[in-house]
């Protein structure tokens, strides 16, 4: 009989995009199109382009799974011998995006200009970097229209380490608690979620009691009125998973972690 460790360990890696799968390989390959795009687009006025994101860190979802998965391109100007406003740069990735994609979807969001394709959307991102004497850092818009530091790798490092330091869990993990997020509207952003469980502590748990450590750490503090409803469910369906394997009752624990997650038994 199956245990709700093995079956959490399957769906964790059903959420995975797999290196090589036919899906890996339309982002890959868009990837690149659209960096080539760029580059004989803009010319010399891009300095960089880097894929960065929940693609980058192996934590994104299939589309199938959460219909707001996206690839987030960060697209570097430069900025010496143009000083254009955020507005601008954005303005120029949408005009871009519109002339090469005719058929797609093309929006602007903060902090980005959102290309959406039929299987995945691209969050193109411009941005400048700043240098002085002793540092230099990477700058994005932000939602009032200015400029904001950011670490667009940094993260990807802190949550590679956890990964490591607690067996290879974190990131199967994250990609199970993203699907509940994206099963219950998104309570949670998305980025900001990956963060809070990058933070916990799994020394010496498996997919079984690491999942139920997971639901007990999540808190509603700052949460909607909706959005903390969801967490109270979740914890509650969690101790129903505690007393089914209590009463040695896999099958039912199976079947209430697999209600969690929106995905059939």
């Amino acid at each position: 009989m199956a245990s709700i460790n093995s079956r959490l360990q399957y769906i964790a890696s059903q959420l995975f995009i797999k290196y090589g799968s036919t899906e890996r390989k339309y982002i890959v390959d868009k990837i690149e199109i659209i960096k080539s795009n760029l580059k004989a687009y803009f010319g010399s006025d891009i300095k960089e382009i880097l894929i960065f994101g929940s693609f980058k860190r192996d934590t994104i979802l299939p589309r199938r799974f959460d219909e707001l998965s996206d690839i987030d391109i960060l697209i570097v100007f430069d900025h010496a011998e143009k000083e254009y406003t955020t507005e601008t740069y954005r303005a120029k990735l949408k005009k871009f995006a519109a002339k090469n994609y005719v058929t797609s979807k093309v929006i602007k969001d903060h902090p980005s200009v959102v290309l959406e394709m039929n299987k995945i959307k691209f969050d193109l991102v411009p941005c400048r970097i700043v240098e002085n004497f002793f540092s230099s850092s990477y700058q994005i818009p932000d939602k009032y229209g200015r400029w904001m530091d950011t670490d667009p790798l940094g993260f990807n490092k802190k949550l590679t380490t956890a990964n490591t330091s607690y067996g290879n869990l974190v990131k199967p993990m994250i990609r199970l608690f993203k699907r509940w997020n994206a099963c219950n509207s998104y309570p949670f952003n998305s980025y900001e979620f990956e963060k809070i469980i990058a933070d916990m502590n799994f020394l010496g748990k498996n997919f079984e009691t690491g999942f139920l450590y997971t639901i007990n750490q999540i808190s509603s503090y700052g949460l909607s009125i909706s959005g903390s409803k969801k967490v109270e469910t979740l914890k509650s369906n969690g101790e129903w998973i505690k007393t089914y394997l209590q009463r040695d009752n896999q099958e039912k624990a199976i079947e209430k972690a697999c209600r969690i997650l929106g995905i059939k038994p």
